[in-house]
């Protein structure tokens, strides 16, 4: 009875399930030396080119272990499996209809920030033109090692070519989950030695208080906040009256490609807010009813993009050569002397060691303030003249 209550349950499930293709052989009695149930059925996969297509599959059960209708549960449950799900994928598949109707749709939904405009961009540019056409089961290590070195050829840095291997190590890794491919061929590949990056370098003290003495308005403000709190130009583009908070400024959210999401990583933090910017601010407030803090005419968000908001670092430059936004960011975490771990907070990161490698640059007149103090420790030591 209980037999036939789990077939019927298997049966009503069937017909609920929304399937590609419905079939429901039944197992028969098979083998000679070995007593089987047998199963067979048509396992739908995509080809190539992405089309449909199937091929002839079977399964068995023995009859030592399972009876005629213990069999026909597991093949009911085995085939309402396969119709539950999408088309299974095949080796023969090609990277692009894998990255379009597989990993796209998959992937996107975690991105946050510019990290899809940022990964579209490089699979359209370093990874489509190469392998692209190229059946999945057949992209080899040697494969991926050569072009990475091409790339590395070709003048790109590391930040681009590592960028290339890490999306392609992630679309095999993908491949592989979905028993597509055997194994990840990404998985030893190495990142060729590139040219070095000229690192943006961290403004000094006397620099930032140029760029401040120098500067009014719109612009003024914009250098205060990116230094003081290590925010991201997008991060700022949208602050809001409602996140000048008692406790600091709010950043829970950034504009990307036109569009407002969640900081990078969904990192939502509270930076420390001094209170001259704070006055400063709320003076600022008094010019306009806007909810935004730097409305545009329409009392829209700035895209980044826009006219005025690209003429603030080109006015910059006229007293800091080479000044960006980001360039600020840097300087937060350079010239920041406070716990490490709050620093590494206040710029949304996770890891300590990540921020202290990627922002914190070293400043030649903080060496020089350090040397002098040893220099000064130093001299109250008393040093005796060797005896000859």
């Amino acid at each position: 009875m209980a037999e036939d209550a789990e077939q019927d349950e298997v049966v009503v499930r069937f017909s609920m399930a929304k399937r590609q293709k419905y079939q429901r052989p039944s197992v028969y009695a098979t083998g000679v030396r070995e007593k089987l149930w047998k199963l067979e059925y048509r396992e739908y996969f995509l080809d190539s080119a992405g089309k449909e297509q199937s091929r002839h599959k079977s399964a068995t059960w023995s009859q030592a272990n399972f009876t005629k209708a213990q069999a026909q549960v597991a093949a009911d449950k085995l085939l309402l499996e396969l119709q539950r799900g999408p088309l299974k994928a095949d080796g023969t598949m090609t990277l692009d209809t894998f990255w379009r109707t597989i990993y796209l749709p998959i992937r996107r939904r975690k991105w946050t920030g510019s990290t899809e405009p940022d990964v579209l961009n490089k699979y359209k540019n370093h990874i489509l033109p190469t392998f692209g056409s190229v059946a999945l089961q057949d992209i080899t290590k040697a494969m991926v090692q050569i072009h990475l070195g091409r790339m590395v050829d070709a003048g790109l840095g590391e930040a681009t070519v590592g960028a290339v291997k890490i999306r392609l190590h992630s679309i095999l890794e993908e491949a592989l989950d979905n028993d597509i491919v055997p194994k990840n061929v990404c998985r030893k590949v190495e990142t060729p030695t590139c040219k070095e990056k000229s690192e943006a370098r961290s403004l000094t003290e006397a620099e930032v208080q140029q760029l401040w003495d120098e500067t009014e308005g719109r612009d003024y403000l914009f250098w205060r906040i990116l230094i003081l709190t290590g925010a991201r130009i997008g991060e700022v583009l949208v602050l809001e009256r409602a996140d000048i908070r008692p406790d600091g400024l709010m950043i829970d959210e950034a504009v990307v490609c036109g569009k407002v999401k969640l900081p990078k990583r969904n990192k939502k933090r509270l930076a420390a807010l001094p209170e001259s910017l704070r006055a400063e601010l709320e003076e600022w407030l008094t010019g306009h009813d806007n909810r935004l803090l730097f409305p545009s005419p329409r009392g829209l968000v700035y895209p980044r993009n826009r006219k005025e908001i690209q003429e603030i670092p080109k006015r910059g430059r006229k007293i800091i050569p080479g000044l960006t936004f980001r360039q600020c960011r840097t300087t937060f975490a350079s010239l920041f002397q406070g716990d490490e771990a709050d620093r590494t907070s206040i710029m949304g990161h996770t890891d300590t060691k990540f921020t202290l490698e990627r922002y914190r640059k070293p400043i030649m007149e903080r060496r020089q303030r350090s040397v002098e103090e040893l220099d000064r420790r130093l001299k109250v030591v008393p040093i005796k003249k060797r005896q000859a």
